[in-house]
């Protein structure tokens, strides 16, 4: 069953596998906000558990903003959750801070042995590297984007850590607009991280965000989100997918096609333990009103993939994933 809850909102969402139960990770904030958009500012990570990634038991909050001062002291924000050989779990996540009112964010994590309680384990947050990457300060005017870390480990040997970033220059909001990058680090022990160059090129997107990197009956696929909002190109769609050489790309971004059903976002691909594909994301605005909450994951084979009508007018009829 989707899982809603009657007093928050639940928005960003991502689901790990530890074996025997599936740990569903969100973003919550209380509806006593009134107003939704007032959720980012106040947002802590929610966690509950399955059997089956339908029927959801909550279980008490593996994060919430840090007393401080501290690069995690004001909100939580998206990120993604490693098991290790041990079974211990280890989430990545973004803080934001009450220093620079949330404009900057960083990357951090915490651990947790016992499958319930969770604990900070970051010795200095992940930041973004100013030779590559838009840096923020004072008179700027947006934030520094450094989030949504998904971490997963290659065929390389190697955790790699992919990125909501934005390339370096972007300052005009037409130059934001297409400032959207795949961010880029690697890691041998999952403790000391470099940063490195983006694994893409800015495109018509500013932001690619809540990316994933999946290969899904041999083809490499980057899921991630960007609205109307914050696209040099206007239109439908809120998910998407670039279709790649491999796991870190190159993916051709500029010809990404967007999910439909369109209410969802922040998608999501999980691969169930019989082997089965599923897409999930938060359901955001239906009818002119946010919703927030959790539908049941749906299979991957039932949805459909849009390409976007460019310049050149409308592409052809959707296809299958």
């Amino acid at each position: 069953m989707a899982l809603r809850l009657p007093d928050h909102w639940l928005w960003d969402h991502w689901i790990a596998d530890d074996g025997e139960r599936y740990h569903l990770f969100f973003l919550r904030a209380s509806r006593a906000l009134h107003d939704p958009q007032r959720r980012h500012m106040n947002a802590s990570m929610g966690h509950a558990v399955s059997d089956d990634a339908r029927s959801w038991e909550l279980l008490p909050d593996a994060l919430v903003a840090c007393e401080g001062p501290a690069f995690d002291d004001r909100a939580i924000w998206t990120g993604s959750t490693v098991v290790r050989p041990d079974g211990s779990l280890r989430v990545f996540y973004t803080g934001i801070s009450r220093a620079e009112a949330g404009m900057v964010q960083r990357i951090g994590w915490a651990d947790c042995t016992d499958g319930t309680t969770f604990e900070r384990a970051t010795s200095e947050p992940l930041v973004a590297d100013g030779r590559w990457y838009q840096k923020w300060a004072p008179g700027y005017g947006y934030d520094e984007a450094w989030r949504d870390p998904f971490v997963f480990l290659h065929d390389d040997g190697r955790w790699h850590m992919l990125i909501t970033a934005r390339a370096r220059g972007a300052g005009r909001a037409a130059d934001v607009r297409r400032s959207g990058v795949i961010g880029h680090a690697v890691s041998d022990d999952l403790d000391h991280w470099e940063v490195l160059p983006p694994l893409t090129a800015p495109s018509v997107f500013g932001h690619l965000e809540v990316s994933q990197t999946r290969t899904v009956r041999g083809r490499h696929l980057l899921i991630f989100s960007c609205g109307q909002d914050m696209r040099a190109e206007p239109g439908p769609g809120g998910v998407w997918v670039a279709e790649g050489a491999g796991p870190l790309g190159p993916w051709d971004v500029d010809h990404a096609r967007y999910v439909r059903p369109e209410h969802l976002y922040a998608g999501q691909l999980l691969r169930l333990r019989d082997g089965e594909w599923v897409f999930t994301g938060f359901t955001d605005v239906v009818d002119g009103a946010f919703v927030g909450s959790a539908p049941d994951p749906i299979p991957w084979r039932e949805v459909r993939l849009v390409e976007a009508a460019r310049h050149s007018g409308p592409g052809p009829a959707p296809s299958r994933a």
